[in-house]
């Protein structure tokens, strides 16, 4: 209270002193009829010389005044200081026009990733300074497909890779990509389980980084084909142990199948090794087919340290991976028969789908063209078939993308920029459906830098916080574009309104009484109100959507229309030189 009190006190002291003074000064300067020069001389030396102040009625009445205006014109200047945001005070929210657009697309339409029928966003990431990952909501029968994906890749600007339930997206497009001669076309199966593109994983482990490679490809595995039960808790006994033998088939087959046996090296041979294991609970000295192997590969490894130089590189490559298998495989040696017993059984029924020989026939050999992207001339197109009524084999498409984005990012190590020459992006279309992929939430962060990006297309929030409970929100944060086609779940209503914000709106209120004393009234006041409630969320037009690119008000526009027709767009981009360059 002192401490405010303090300025006005300090202005009263000094205004009345100063004003008391020249106002002395100039009423008897006044009353004696001195010269304007000579008035103004006495009123300098009065102030010089500190005289006391007068106490004449109409000094003191002056002085008065005078520390009233200064007061006032205090508090004016404390006022001024204040920060207003006249109609903001409860939030700046408002829709934007299609020209805030501009700086942000390309003039040539062809080179946008097209969000909605006015607004699209140009594949040159450099000169946008936004990604181009897409988070897309919206319910079933929203035309998420029809009026999203199949417009953007007709207009075959872009390598892509495609989730593609029930083959509708591979039958509406292949033709046309085929016909122009830009594309390599390749169809991953799990429909029909027809073997014309095939997928082999292991020809996709990094050569560097071999083991731990591996232990990715297995945790993804074991993450994706768990039962319910032990979905619960992924530290299970068995689970793990599941995971520590896995691994060691894996890397065994990946290092003895080598030159002349390379073609066997696949998870169709892993799943006949894995069928060779034994375990006795009457004998748990006896070794099987598989222990046999892992202790040679043990006993080669001894014999082999320090001897190196004896070997060939290809050697040494070969016997430092079978250490690896060997050291995994231990721990399942360790168990008592019943327990290896259990392991073997689980294991077995968690790679029971590779047992079907359609599937074999798919992923004994590799065609699907993954190493094929950024190299030569033409782009690369495929298409995962999945079907929509059963997930059985969901888990490859899990496996696949995660082969894709690894492979992508090693091969663009040793590329001109560290980027694909042509970009590449992923219709992630029923994500909930594709399965956990490892490391996702670190992955959509950094493939932006290669080149690469990704729409993740979902139904409702809810399925991502399912999958990624602990990474959701790293995901939808690295998505610059936000896609809402509708829907009324509450979870995905709420975020989509929370994230367009408040807008401060004005109110009238209006109070009425009756009776003898009567009154009538309104008041008027300033509020805030969501730019649009979850409730009006879920009532929008079918035929509109929400756009939001980050750093741009969010726009309210027509979905591309069954035709694909695209408004004009407005562009001020300048685009980088490499994107100049490479166009």
């Amino acid at each position: 209270m002192i401490r405010r009190l303090a300025p006005h006190l300090i202005i009263t002291i000094i205004t009345y002193w100063i004003v008391n003074i020249i106002a002395h000064a100039i009423r008897i300067g006044l009353i004696t009829k001195q010269s304007p020069y000579q008035i103004t001389s006495n009123t300098i030396t009065a102030l010089q010389t500190s005289l006391p102040t007068s106490l004449q009625a109409q000094d003191v009445c002056i002085s008065l005044g005078a520390i009233a205006l200064a007061n006032l014109i205090y508090y004016a200047y404390q006022v001024s200081k204040k920060t207003y945001r006249d109609k903001e005070e409860y939030g700046s929210a408002k829709w934007a026009q299609p020209q805030e657009m501009a700086r942000y697309t390309d003039h040539d339409p062809k080179y946008n990733l097209q969000m909605t029928a006015t607004e699209g966003l140009s594949l040159d990431t450099n000169a946008t300074y936004r990604n181009l990952n897409v988070l897309m909501l919206g319910g079933s029968g929203a035309r998420k497909t029809s009026c999203y994906v199949l417009p953007n890749i007709k207009k075959m600007n872009m390598n892509i890779a495609v989730t593609d339930p029930k083959g509708e997206i591979y039958d509406a497009t292949h033709h046309m990509l085929e016909a122009s001669g830009e594309y390599d076309v390749h169809c991953l199966d799990l429909v029909d389980l027809t073997h014309e593109t095939q997928f082999n994983p292991l020809k996709y482990i990094d050569p560097i980084k071999p083991d731990i490679a591996i232990m990715r490809l297995v945790t993804n595995i074991i993450a994706n084909t768990k039962s319910a039960e032990s979905a619960k808790n992924t530290d299970d006994f068995w689970v793990m142990s599941e995971k520590s033998l896995l691994t060691a088939l894996i890397a065994y087959v990946y290092y003895t199948k080598v030159g002349e046996h390379a073609d066997q090296c696949n998870l169709v041979t892993v799943t006949q090794l894995a069928a060779k294991l034994r375990a006795s609970e009457n004998d748990e000295d006896r070794m099987s087919e598989v222990d046999c192997m892992m202790q040679a590969a043990a006993e080669l490894y001894n014999e082999y340290v320090g001897h190196e130089t004896e070997y060939t590189p290809e050697a040494q490559r070969m016997i430092e991976g079978l250490r690896f298998a060997a050291d995994q495989y231990n721990p399942f040696t360790q168990g008592a028969g019943e327990t290896k017993k259990s392991i073997i059984i689980s294991l077995a029924v968690r790679l029971a789908p590779l047992n079907v020989k359609q599937v074999q026939d798919i992923m004994c050999a590799d065609n699907i063209g993954i190493d094929h992207i950024g190299r030569g001339n033409k782009k690369v197109a495929i298409f995962l078939k999945l079907p929509d009524e059963d997930t059985t084999f969901n888990f490859i498409a899990a496996i696949f993308y995660q082969c894709l984005f690894e492979n992508v990012l090693q091969r663009t190590r040793s590329m001109p920029g560290g980027r694909l020459p042509q970009p590449l992006h992923c219709y992630l279309d029923e994500f909930a459906n594709v399965g956990k992929i490892p490391n996702f939430e670190r992955l959509i962060s950094t493939i932006r830098s290669r080149n690469v990006s990704a729409s993740i297309i979902l139904q409702t929030l809810g399925q991502l916080k399912t999958m990624y409970k602990d990474g959701w929100e790293t995901i939808t944060g690295n998505c610059d574009n936000i896609l809402f086609y509708g829907g009324f779940e509450k979870t995905t209503t709420e975020w989509v309104s929370a994230l367009l914000g408040k807008q401060t709106i004005d109110t009238k209120d209006t109070s009425q009484s009756k009776g003898r004393n009567g009154s009538y009234s309104i008041n008027y006041r300033r509020t805030g109100r969501e730019l649009m409630q979850p409730n009006e969320l879920a009532k929008m037009d079918n035929n509109y959507c929400i756009y939001i690119l980050r750093g741009v008000n969010p726009f309210y526009s027509r979905k591309i229309d069954f035709n694909g027709h695209i408004a004009k767009p407005v562009s001020r981009l300048k685009h980088s030189k490499q994107w100049k360059d490479a166009h």
